[in-house]
């Protein structure tokens, strides 16, 4: 027995699809858009977490190397240009570009995504070989507005960072003034 073809135009089958689709309820902010952000719409930090109970951001980016020991009481708040654990005396260095920049990485016309993985990557990587002051270069945007010179602090004080940075702050401008940035990382004492 041969089958007849049912002749439906678009709309008609369009209908007959859409009847049989459930929505998926969810209002949810995913952690990739809360921390690299959409530069259209403002969200505080209120508004994910009474969305966002529970984040399971470690699906989402590269946990640390297994091989490294990062010390467990990272004071929460990293402030720029300053951080607990630095002396005076490191911190005003840190400020005159005195520390000899051991490695650097650009970010210039990367998208926030790569750009935010490539400085988790490279801080992870110079920390592993126990490097202490490295260099990122941002650029300055125009006016001084930045996408990523402003996100960088923000990218520097996440969970993803955090743990390897003692402190950070502006370039001096031999080194990319305001569009670049030292961080001076902790001391890798498992390699030691």
């Amino acid at each position: 027995m041969v089958k007849k073809r049912v002749n439906l135009d678009n709309e008609d089958l369009w209908n007959i699809v859409t009847k049989t689709i459930i929505p998926k309820k969810s209002d949810k902010i995913s952690p990739v858009d809360f921390l690299i952000g959409d530069m259209n719409k403002k969200i505080n930090k209120s508004e994910f977490k009474k969305k966002n109970k529970k984040v399971h951001s470690k699906s989402l980016l590269q946990p640390p190397l297994q091989t490294l020991k990062v010390v467990k009481n990272i004071p929460s708040d990293l402030r720029y240009e300053e951080a607990i654990g630095i002396d005076g005396t490191s911190s005003k260095k840190l400020r005159a570009g005195k520390f000899n920049v051991e490695a650097k990485l650009d970010l210039h016309g990367m998208s926030q995504h790569n750009a935010f993985l490539n400085l988790q990557t490279f801080i992870k990587k110079s920390f592993s070989n126990q490097y202490r002051t490295i260099l990122i270069i941002t650029g300055k945007g125009k006016e001084g507005t930045g996408v990523l010179r402003n996100k960088l602090p923000v990218w520097l004080k996440s969970d993803f960072c955090s743990p390897y940075i003692l402190a950070f702050g502006q370039a001096k401008e031999k080194d990319g003034g305001s569009g670049a940035f030292y961080i001076r990382l902790r001391r890798n004492r498992s390699q030691s």
